[in-house]
C-alpha cells in the first residue's frame, strides 16, 4: 500500500527521486501515464494489468477504442535507476505542467505526482470544502 506525501525536485534531465518507502513496491519496474485531473499516475506492473483489465470490462468496441488510444500511447514503463530515481518523459512533465518542484503522494494502490502548486491548491480546496473523512 502506498502512504504519505512527499516533497522532490525533478532535475534537468528530467529524473525524480522516489521516495524511499515506496522503492521496494517499484523496484519490478512500473507504469507511468495520465492521471485524473493533471497529475500523473504511477502503478507497480501487476497493478497496472489488473487495473486495464478492471477499466475495459464492459466497454462497446469503440468506448474501448477511444480509451486504448487515450491511455496505452501515453503511458511509459519506467524502472529505478541505481539512485532510486526515474525518468519522467517531457511529454507526461508538459501534460501535468511540471516545473521543478513535486509533490509525491501515495494513495493507496499507486503513487501521483502533482506539480507542487498545484496539489498544494488541490488540497486547500478539499480542506475548504470541510471534513467528511471517517477517521
Amino acid at each position: 500500500m502506498f502512504l504519505g506525501e512527499y516533497e522532490h525536485t525533478i532535475d534537468s534531465k528530467g529524473r525524480m527521486a522516489i521516495p524511499a518507502r515506496f522503492r521496494t513496491q517499484l523496484d519490478r519496474g512500473a507504469v507511468l501515464g495520465k492521471g485524473m485531473g493533471t497529475c500523473l499516475s504511477l502503478y507497480t506492473m501487476a497493478r497496472w494489468e489488473e487495473k486495464s483489465n478492471e477499466l475495459i470490462a464492459g466497454k462497446s468496441s469503440e468506448e474501448l477504442r477511444d480509451f486504448e488510444r487515450r491511455i496505452y500511447p501515453s503511458a511509459s514503463e519506467v524502472e529505478l535507476d541505481g539512485q532510486g530515481r526515474i525518468v519522467l518523459p517531457a511529454k507526461l512533465r508538459a501534460y501535468a505542467s511540471f516545473r521543478t518542484e513535486v509533490t509525491i503522494v501515495g494513495v493507496r494502490d499507486h503513487v501521483e505526482i502533482w506539480d507542487r502548486a498545484t496539489w498544494r491548491a488541490y488540497q486547500d480546496r478539499l480542506d475548504a470544502e470541510g471534513s467528511g473523512i471517517p477517521f
